[in-house]
C-alpha cells in the first residue's frame, strides 16, 4: 500500500493536459492606405497538465486571431481603439501563418501598440504601430 502511496503524486502529474492556438510571433506592417496587415505565426500553447508528444490538441480547430490596438498608457487593455479578425480553420497549428489586416486605416501614432491573439489562455504578443 505504501508504495501506491508514494507513486499518486506522480502519476497525477501525468494526467493528459489541453492545448490551444497560441501566438509565437507577429509583424505589423503598414499598408499604402493606412491600413494594417499583421503577419502571425501560431504556435502551441500549455493551458494545463502535460502536452502532447507530437502535434497541438488544437490542431483542425477553427482558430481565430485577432490584432487590437490600445494606447500606450492602457496598461490593462481596457479601452481598445481599432480591432481586426480573421478565423480559419487550421490543420497544423505550429509554424501556420495568418494574416489580419484592419478594414479601415490606423492612425501612424506611435504611442499605440497591438496585442496580438488567438486564444486568451495561452501566449499573446504586444507589437508597436507601424
Amino acid at each position: 500500500m505504501r508504495r501506491w502511496l508514494l507513486l499518486l503524486p506522480l502519476l497525477a502529474g501525468c494526467e493528459p493536459g489541453l492545448e490551444a492556438a497560441g501566438v509565437l510571433d507577429a509583424t505589423a506592417t503598414r499598408l499604402e492606405d493606412d491600413r494594417v496587415s499583421v503577419e502571425v505565426t501560431l504556435a502551441c500553447g500549455l493551458v494545463y497538465g502535460m502536452a502532447r508528444s507530437q502535434g497541438c490538441d488544437a490542431d483542425g480547430e477553427r482558430v481565430c486571431v485577432s490584432a487590437t490596438w490600445y494606447a500606450a498608457d492602457d496598461t490593462v487593455f481596457a479601452h481598445p481603439l481599432h480591432r481586426a479578425e480573421s478565423c480559419q480553420t487550421v490543420p497544423d497549428i505550429i509554424g501556420t501563418q495568418v494574416t489580419v489586416t484592419t478594414p479601415d486605416a490606423v492612425d501612424r501614432d506611435p504611442g499605440l501598440r497591438i496585442l496580438v491573439s488567438a486564444d486568451p489562455r495561452v501566449a499573446n504578443v504586444i507589437i508597436p504601430n507601424p
